[in-house]
């Protein structure tokens, strides 16, 4: 008897959650699941298997009064054989949470289905290309930038149906959003596995269809068209940050192939690009932390980076970064983001204005055309705004002295 109440002593000190643990379930929380690999790469560098998986089993298990803080029962099939998967329970998703500070619209009730489940841990793959790591000790969630799975929000509009001849009601739901706090920007990830179809816009799944959908929440107005700040888009976000839609392709074809479809969508309704996993991270690395990858150790504060941020980063590696290089123009922050908003409130109005006389019989040469090449001018301009809103923020101020 006495051995016994020995080892649930012992068994209840291995359980005594240490800050790996929880900055483990604030990583879980913030991505809803991670492959055992991805788990080790971030917790556990350097360290054995046998360690880490007893480690894991151990927070898997319920010990005494305390509850098991994560599930180890979820994996997915491949040619490569079978990959366990990590998610938290409802114990351990409130001590993640709380940890990281994720305050969510929406929980999902459910785990998503197996097929679903590969996409989801490579979604993840974006995120945790863009955590410092050294290597040596455990990661910590990033707090300089927040992480969004589309689970988690609530993102509705509506849509008029014609055929129906009322508006549907609608929920947006990228695959994730990331959003940069210094830069004052947000990024909509669509992540694509190619198992979709591209220009057919019957599909919802296809990448038509997704453009669609941004393109009306982004430009399309909620209210009256008397106030055309009032998108589906600033409805849903109390800071309606200049936004932009990734398209984050596993191979350089299909990357090409969407590029192809933004060229030829409407035009100045959203900005997108496509772009394959290992571009999108150098380019949110960038606007994150001015580099091509993370730190290795958590960055500094923004008063002890700002010399280095407004260093030359070397050669432009195209003609394009070229000519948006900094220092090529000597414009004021807030004229530059002012002019931006105007240019793409007035394209979208243009654009509903197209819409509207659409249903009368007006020959197509009568109505309003987009100037060519504004597609081209709205995202470099775009580019410019957003180093703008750089520059003003790092000082906390609104507009230049």
């Amino acid at each position: 008897m006495a051995a016994a109440v020995e080892l649930e002593k012992r068994v209840g000190r291995i359980r005594q959650l240490t800050e790996r643990d929880r900055e483990l379930c604030g990583f879980l929380a913030v991505c809803r699941y991670l492959t055992r690999e991805q788990v080790e790469r971030l917790m556990f560098p350097g360290r054995s298997k046998a360690r880490s998986s007893t480690r894991l089993r151990q927070l898997a298990a319920a010990v005494g009064g305390q509850a098991a803080v994560l599930r180890g029962d979820l994996g997915f099939g491949s040619a490569d054989g079978w990959t366990t998967v990590w998610a938290l329970t409802a114990e351990g998703f409130e001590m993640g949470s709380q940890r990281v500070g994720l305050k969510l619209e929406r929980v999902p009730k459910h785990d998503v289905g197996q097929s679903f489940l590969k996409h989801e841990v490579m979604l993840n793959e974006v995120f945790l290309g863009l955590v410092p790591q050294d290597g040596k000790t455990p990661a910590k969630v990033p707090r300089q930038f927040r992480w969004l799975l589309g689970e988690y929000l609530n993102l509705p509009f509506q849509e008029f149906c014609r055929e129906k001849l009322q508006a549907d009601v609608r929920r947006l739901q990228p695959d994730a959003i990331l959003e940069d706090l210094a830069g004052r920007r947000r990024y909509f990830i669509e992540y694509e596995t190619g198992s979709a179809t591209i220009f057919d816009a019957k599909k919802s799944t296809s990448t038509l269809a997704k453009l669609e959908r941004y393109a009306h929440f982004f430009s399309s107005y909620a209210g009256s068209l008397s106030n055309r700040s009032d998108t589906w888009y600033a409805r849903s976000f109390k800071e309606a940050w200049p936004a932009e839609v990734l398209f984050v392709t596993q191979s350089e074809a299909r990357r090409d192939s969407i590029t192809k479809l933004i060229d030829r969508f409407e035009q100045g309704r959203l900005v997108a690009r496509s772009l394959t996993a290992a571009e999108a991270q150098r380019n949110l690395c960038r606007a994150l932390y001015g580099r091509d990858q993370p730190a290795a150790s958590a960055p500094k504060p923004a008063s002890a980076t700002l010399g280095a941020a407004l260093v030359d980063r070397g050669p432009a590696r195209s003609a394009d970064e070229e000519r948006l290089r900094r220092g090529r123009v000597s414009v004021r922050g807030e004229q530059l983001i002012n002019f931006e908003k105007m240019l793409r409130s007035s394209l979208a109005a243009l654009t509903s204005a197209q819409k509207a006389l659409a249903v009368y019989p007006i020959s197509p040469d009568a109505l309003p055309k987009l100037p060519a090449g504004a597609s081209e001018i709205l995202r470099v301009l775009a580019e410019y705004a957003r180093r703008g809103e750089e520059a003003l923020s790092r000082h906390g101020l609104a507009e230049a002295d």
